[in-house]
């Protein structure tokens, strides 16, 4: 694509072309169109345009991408103009601009506008989200009906049946948990059964904090369901085997009020969004997403945050091989009173001594 003007009264020329793309370092031929079609799952784009400037003076150059950082635009001289690199861009339609000014800040001479399209994930399609929120609904609408319901004089079999009939919606809403929790852990290439053995850890410790069988068992669940933001997280940064970049990791962060937001009118489990929301708070506020510290981290967050920290030190990961017990032990040590709250850490710490957690017998039962 090539443009050329002439500013009135000067003797301005230019041609800004832009014949390809970089997607992923694979380049792409514009073919003389003005639209930019991006693959669903792509992480990265690089746009490389050359200005041909036949005037006597070096013009400035601008450029920025439409609902990216906010419009941020950066101005430059001609001669000072690279690649431009634009990284986990949102599926959807935005807009790249390039201009020619006759100063910085100044009157725009010549403007380009390109169209960005990056197709959608499966899981930015409002159906997908839906279809998730219908399976929670259901249940909770089943388990309302059934708590709310009053008690009648009917005969003692009825009442059996009523008993029975809830029994098997318990067993139907643990298992829809539970299938959820797996598509998560499936989703994520780095874990397998992750979000299941957090919950395991998590119960023994709400075990010996003394809870309540009712709060253990919502325990339970939302320890199921920590990681369901990472339904929205893209497979590119989610299954990266190499270090993140700052951009991805930012978006990684995000899965904690992507769930939050997935779960927020989820009234099966009480409270379960602050498991999802806060389960990756430090104990000293150095955490995300909101920077809380100390008792202020909702009990249930800090349990699951001890719990998850150490499943993903024992657990087997696409870029490193589980770590030796002993060097966790030392972690979960060095961490008390720092990244994890120091009564639970000891509790943690107490049940790998006694045996209650032994990882090398349970991924002998995994396998």
């Amino acid at each position: 694509m090539d443009l050329s003007s002439a500013s009135k009264g000067n003797i301005h020329s230019y041609r800004m072309l832009l014949n390809k793309v970089t997607i992923d370092h694979t380049d792409y031929s514009l073919h003389g169109t003005r639209t930019i079609t991006m693959p669903r799952g792509a992480s990265t784009l690089q746009i490389t345009p050359e200005i041909i400037n036949y005037s006597t003076s070096e013009p400035y150059v601008c450029y920025y991408m439409e609902d990216y950082k906010g419009g941020e635009k950066t101005t430059v001289l001609q001669s000072e103009l690279n690649s431009i690199l634009y990284t986990a861009l949102s599926a959807g339609s935005h807009k790249f601009h390039l201009s020619i000014l006759d100063e910085p800040n100044g009157k725009v001479i010549e403007e380009i506008v390109y169209d960005v399209v990056k197709e959608t994930e499966i899981y930015d399609h409002a159906w997908f989200k839906a279809f998730f929120f219908v399976e929670l609904m259901f249940i909770t609408i089943w388990f309302t009906w059934f708590i709310t319901r009053k008690l009648t004089a009917r005969t003692m079999e009825l009442q059996k049946r009523e008993i029975a009939l809830a029994k098997e919606q318990v067993r139907m809403g643990n298992e829809t948990i539970l299938a959820i929790a797996r598509t998560v852990d499936a989703k994520d290439a780095n874990t397998s059964e992750h979000s299941v053995r957090v919950a395991e850890y998590s119960v023994l410790i709400a075990e010996r904090l003394g809870y309540s069988e009712e709060a253990i068992e919502n325990l339970r669940k939302t320890a199921l369901l920590h990681d369901i933001g990472k339904i929205g997280i893209p497979d590119s940064v989610l299954n990266k085997p190499d270090r993140l970049t700052d951009e991805e990791y930012a978006v990684m962060k995000s899965h904690v009020t992507r769930g939050a937001e997935i779960l927020k009118d989820f009234t099966l489990v009480t409270n379960v969004h602050e498991g999802v929301l806060y389960h990756h708070e430090r104990y000293d506020g150095s955490g995300y997403a909101s920077g809380l510290s100390g008792k202020d981290i909702p009990e249930t967050a800090r349990i699951v945050g001890v719990a998850d920290a150490f499943d993903a030190m024992t657990a087997n990961r696409v870029y490193r091989k589980k770590l030796n017990l002993d060097y966790v032990i030392s972690e979960l040590k060095n961490g008390r009173g720092k990244q994890f709250d120091p009564d639970i850490t000891n509790i943690m710490l107490d049940l790998i001594a006694e045996g209650k957690i032994d990882v090398n017998k349970l991924y002998e039962e995994g396998n």
